[in-house]
């Protein structure tokens, strides 16, 4: 997932202040407002530090620098060894105060496949130290290990999930699918978790000073700090980054009255406003840039073994059929025209995934491709699809999407989505049901903290497992209650999911464990329990 720009003015300010030198002539106005800016002599690094954006020869590294109040100059060093005793780069970054005294650094001329540590320094203090290893060269043909995660509502419970994943080996990055933060409150768990960010300390937060708060909140958490410590970080939004089920240019579907949220709170800032700041502070608080004018889609490569596609399944869509209803028929959901990408992603997506050299084709969706229906289908009518937040409320699209990859004759396609809050693996087709034609499998990788479909509707889990059974026959696993995070390893000739998941969220501290392992068999669009 490339760049599109690089902030020239930046880097030549940070080279004159630490003497780098540059090959460009000297701008003396730049030089001069470089030494206006001061060295930070203390600062604190609060929000730990990650790594973005990998590529064999590159990274992108990211941290915040709190207790300054002005623009500011700090070190960065990276090195091949974890004491820095062979440092390989220092140079100066800055801290920019109108970006919430974030550093984004982008380093390049690295090694492929090789592992660096790296922090940051003011005069008078240091970060933590990370790790990250480069992509693999493109020829290369050895394994993948990639984990996955969405949906971490810090007031459900604690971040013991992240703890486990910031422990797993060799992972060449974690992959986010979205709801990084929560933009209200939803859940209430332990007292410790409650969230008080906002204007009114109710967590509902909306102009872009709130949500810089929220994700400071979010990042003193130490599981998390831990977790982008450990892995290069890829990362795409879902929709509480910025508010519950909005659809592209407009809110949820589901409430009539634009001066009103979906559960009836009024506005303090219009949508449109609300969108921009969280899509703002999204960007200054993640190891990641913006590839143009908020586009979060794109390919990434790993190899020969691995190319990852990751779409945006917010900020293109129409709205959400039938007025986004829950369990209920929608006849709307087929529409021709009615659309999760927008024409120039979809085109994209479409290319890039019927063309790709890789062995295996992970896509990264934010929401469940399968069918989730509550009900069997006949020969004459489909299942009623329970969620048309999710792809059943634009299987127009989704049909047409897969079907065109189905008649390209894409192999090992493989989806790795989240947003449901519960592990479920299943065959994908067409239709995304039982009538369709195979074309690929799915992992749905539950939620790091965010209450499961048992909790949240109130259903037994024997009730949601009995209405797999007879209405996802497509599915051959789900779990409601367990919360964590799934991890695939990808070979030349076979892909193993591992689905991970922690006793409790209720607790300080957690015991992990492996709840199911899947093989889906290279040329074969099925999956297997193992």
């Amino acid at each position: 997932m490339e760049a599109s720009r690089v902030d020239r003015r930046e880097f030549i300010l940070a080279g004159v202040a630490t003497g780098i030198a540059v090959a460009t002539p000297l701008n003396y106005a730049a030089i001069a407002r470089g030494r206006r800016r001061p060295r930070a002599e203390q600062g604190a690094f609060l929000h730990g530090i990650s790594s973005g954006q990998p590529r064999p020869n590159g990274i992108e590294l990211w941290t915040r620098l709190s207790e300054i109040d002005r623009t500011s100059h700090l070190t960065l060093e990276v090195a091949r060894d974890p004491g820095f005793h062979h440092v390989i780069r220092r140079e100066g970054v800055l801290a920019k105060k109108h970006h919430d005294f974030t550093v984004h650094a982008r380093i390049g001329g690295l090694s492929p496949d090789n592992e660096y540590f790296y922090r940051f320094h003011t005069r008078g203090t240091d970060s933590v130290v990370g790790r990250f290893r480069t992509l693999p060269p493109p020829d290369s043909n050895r394994q993948i290990r990639i984990g996955f995660f969405s949906c971490q509502d810090h007031e459900a419970g604690y971040y013991t999930a992240h703890a486990a994943l910031a422990q797993e080996q060799d992972l060449d990055l974690v992959l986010c699918l979205g709801d990084y933060i929560y933009e209200r409150h939803y859940y209430n768990g332990p007292v410790a978790r409650v969230d008080h960010t906002g204007v009114n300390g109710d967590g509902n937060v909306q102009t872009l000073a709130e949500y810089r708060q929220k994700y400071r909140f979010y990042q003193t958490d130490p599981n998390l700090q831990a977790m982008h410590a450990a892995f290069p970080f890829v990362s795409v939004w879902d929709d509480h980054e910025v508010e519950d089920n909005y659809a592209g240019d407009g809110p949820d579907s589901i409430q009539p009255d634009v001066t009103k949220e979906n559960n009836g709170t009024p506005r303090r800032v219009p949508f449109e406003q609300r969108r921009r700041n969280g899509y703002t502070a999204f960007f200054e608080s993640m190891p990641r840039q913006d590839f143009g004018p908020n586009i979060v889609y794109g390919s990434l490569r790993l190899g020969k073994m691995v190319e990852l596609l990751i779409t945006d399944e917010r900020r293109y869509r129409d709205p959400q059929p039938c007025n986004d209803h829950l369990l209920a028929p929608c006849p709307d959901d087929e529409a021709p025209g009615h659309t999760m990408l927008g024409d120039r992603q979809k085109r994209w997506f479409k290319s890039a995934l019927t063309s790709s050299r890789a062995t295996w084709k992970l896509w990264g969706s934010e929401v469940m491709v399968m069918s989730l229906d509550t009900a069997a289908p006949t020969a004459t009518t489909a299942g009623a699809h329970a969620n048309p937040d999710q792809w059943d409320g634009y299987s127009f699209e989704r049909k047409e999407i897969l079907t065109d990859a189905l008649n390209k004759h894409v192999k090992n396609l493989v989806v790795l989505s989240g947003d449901i809050h519960t592990f479920i693996a299943g065959n994908l087709t067409t239709t995304g049901g039982v009538t369709g034609q195979r074309v690929g499998t799915e992992l749905v990788g539950g939620s790091i903290t965010s209450l499961g479909l048992a909790d949240f509707l109130g259903v037994p889990p024997a009730t949601l497992e009995a209405l797999c059974q007879t209405a996802d026959k497509h599915t051959i696993f789900a779990e409601f209650v367990k919360h964590g995070y799934c991890v695939v390893t990808a070979k030349s000739n076979e892909l193993i999911g591992e689905f991970k998941a922690v006793d409790t969220t209720q607790q300080p501290t957690a015991t992990p464990s492996t709840i199911a392992r899947f093989r889906v068999p290279n040329g074969t669009p099925s999956i297997q329990q193992i």
